[in-house]
């Protein structure tokens, strides 16, 4: 097992429970004698459960009158909901999703809210780290990741006498008729020692760089523009335009999002475009780019052929089929017919010459039909298997075929999901704010080239402003109107890209992180009053590239960046990376800190590298 982390997976069992109170099912279960004082902290992902949250890092206490469940998997705030709502009443409820016409599917809740600081269920990432003093009072630490996507509960439980850490399956998305072998049950891959959060946080990101496929190392990210700025609203004239623009841009990947296909579920191009899927593939290659194609690929509308023709393929879930996003039902992937039919379509696709897949939806789901070739118990994780069965298939085919994960905002996040995908979306707004924060809460792990940044237009938004987060790490991705941007919004562009372009790197050990700030009002996450920023870790060379963005409350406040610097390097250059400006700087310059622009709101790009 790399970088000192054991794979544990104990001897699966059920504590006993009455014949109408299915238990969990507990897989792993360990002792830290002597642990007290303990803090967890948690990284929630995005999802549009709890869309106004996005991403953030928590850090718990975990008392032996507070413990703490980390809940981890596909639907992970809608299962924390259910099982905070259970915790406070006692009940015993089912996962399950809404229904009505308020619903489409994108909301999985059906109650409660979604979780707050004071509740023991945490939507959580598949991992996470705990600081703690043992018996002796030194300090120590523990770090924890997930190899499957299934819906896992990570218990923290303190007493007087130490910590139990313990994972368990909930009842409601596994009963099986039988327990399956270890090695298909999800592991929980530990390490501990000396140390602190800082400690584990590194543990993992050693990890996590291990786990990501090699052939994210070897390029760095691309330059991408999708459709999505026009939602639905193609057609091939409308495609033909952008690419137009694109190319001209110099973007490498571009994608067709949702609206190019006649069904979701059969996937085929629509009738207007003149050769299909392979059509719209010529128009990019043509053009110097690579295709990426939007698939919902767990997913079939309700009027599609495979629907109507199968029927008995779509999940079933409490006794009725899934209706999950844009009111589309759930293809189980746990049922071999329906895994393969998705299989088939998406190798077509490839073969048409799609180079980016960029899926989205449900591709998990949960079913307990007792007609599928899985067992009804297995529930959701047959649907994992199936689906990962897909994807390694896939990859198995075509070798150079870049996947991109954007499922509700970028989940499940695991280990599984990491190990199988090229990239996953940071945030699902297309906004720059939040891009940015996604980025600093993604960056204490993932490598900076690992998470894609979804651009749209915010025309309220001085442009360098809205730019700022997205010249830092990677996939940039716009989402706007590409044709109907102004010359002078091109130009601008253009000086981003080259920016992006001359700083992004596939190395694995970069990654964003926040700017160290001092002034008015200056906070953590690279913050200050008005003024927000997100950095790159240095290059080895010691070069540092850091973005902020000037907002109308920042006007006329003193704020000076302080760079990262490295040891012995006395002289250094301080670069204006929009006006290419520069001017010689001491060490004992820098920190004391970069003076920033705050004379108006904009967006700024500077850089520091040795003299």
């Amino acid at each position: 097992m790399p970088h000192g982390f054991e794979r544990i997976v104990a001897h699966p069992h059920r504590p006993e429970h009455a014949p109408d109170r299915p238990g969990d099912t507990i897989v792993v279960s360990i002792r830290l004698d002597g642990w007290h004082d303990v803090s967890v902290r948690v990284l929630h992902p995005f999802t549009w459960d709890a869309k106004f949250r996005g991403f953030r890092i928590d850090e718990l206490a975990v008392t032996p009158a507070r413990p703490r469940t980390l809940v981890s998997g596909a639907y992970s705030v809608a299962d924390a909901a259910v099982l905070n709502f259970d915790d406070a009443g006692g009940t015993r409820t089912p996962f399950d999703f809404p229904e009505g016409d308020r619903h489409d599917g994108v909301l999985y809740r059906t109650v409660g809210h979604s979780p707050e600081p004071r509740e023991r269920y945490q939507d959580a990432a598949g991992w996470c780290t705990v600081a703690a003093t043992d018996a002796d009072g030194r300090s120590v630490a523990l770090a924890t990741a997930l190899d499957r996507s299934d819906a896992v509960l990570l218990d923290l439980l303190a007493d007087d006498h130490g910590l139990t850490v313990q994972a368990r399956l909930p009842w409601q998305s596994f009963r099986p008729a039988e327990l399956p072998a270890t090695d298909a049950l999800p592991g929980l891959l530990v390490r501990h020692g000396h140390g602190d959060h800082e400690s584990a946080e590194a543990w993992l990101r050693e990890l996590l760089a291990a786990t990501v496929p090699s052939r994210a190392s070897t390029a760095p990210p691309p330059l991408i523009a999708d459709t999505w700025g026009f939602g639905t609203d193609i057609d091939a004239d409308r495609v033909t335009a952008f690419f137009d623009v694109a190319a001209d841009l110099g973007v490498e990947v571009v994608t067709v999002d949702k609206g190019w296909e006649d069904h979701v579920g059969d996937w085929n191009a629509q009738a207007g475009y003149a050769g299909g899927v392979a059509g719209i593939a010529a128009l990019a290659h043509d053009r110097g780019m690579r295709l990426g194609l939007w698939v919902g690929a767990g997913n079939a509308a309700p009027d599609s052929a495979v629907a109507a023709a199968h029927p008995d393929w779509l999940a079933t879930w409490n006794g009725r089929h899934q209706m999950v996003s844009h009111r589309n039902h759930s293809l189980c992937l746990g049922h071999v017919p329906a895994r393969d039919h998705v299989l088939a379509c998406l190798d077509r696709l490839v073969r048409d010459g799609v180079d980016w897949l960029l899926h989205d939806f449900e591709t998990i789901s949960r079913c307990d039909s007792e007609h599928h070739t899985h067992d009804p118990g297995a529930v959701e994780a047959a649907g994992v298997t199936g689906w990962y069965h897909v994807l390694a298939t896939l990859r198995e085919r075509h070798a150079n075929l870049l996947i991109e994960n954007c499922w509700n905002g970028g989940k499940p996040l695991d280990l599984q999901m990491i190990a199988h995908h090229d990239t996953t979306i940071g945030d699902d707004w297309c906004r720059s704010e939040e891009n940015r924060l996604a980025a600093l809460g993604l960056g204490v792990y993932l490598p900076s080239s690992w998470t894609s940044k979804y651009m749209g237009d915010e025309p309220h938004l001085p442009l360098r402003a809205q730019l700022a987060p997205y010249l830092v790490g990677g996939p940039w991705i716009f989402m706007g109107d590409l044709p109907g941007w102004s010359t002078s919004q091109l130009a601008d562009m253009r000086q981003g890209i080259a920016i992006y372009r001359e700083w992004r790197t596939a190395a694995l050990d970069a990654r964003a992180m926040p700017p160290v700030l001092s002034g008015a009002a200056a906070g953590v996450w690279g913050s200050a009053a008005g003024v927000t920023g997100l950095a790159l870790t240095p290059r080895p060379d010691g070069a540092q590239l850091a973005t902020f963005a000037v907002s109308e409350a920042g006007v006329g406040q003193v704020v000076r960046w302080h760079p990262v610097l490295a040891p012995q390097v006395d002289a250094w250059i301080v670069r204006d990376e929009w006006s290419g400006s520069e001017q010689r700087a001491t060490r004992a310059e820098l920190e004391a800190g970069i003076l920033l622009d705050t004379s108006s709101a904009d967006g700024l790009a500077l850089s520091v590298r040795p003299a």
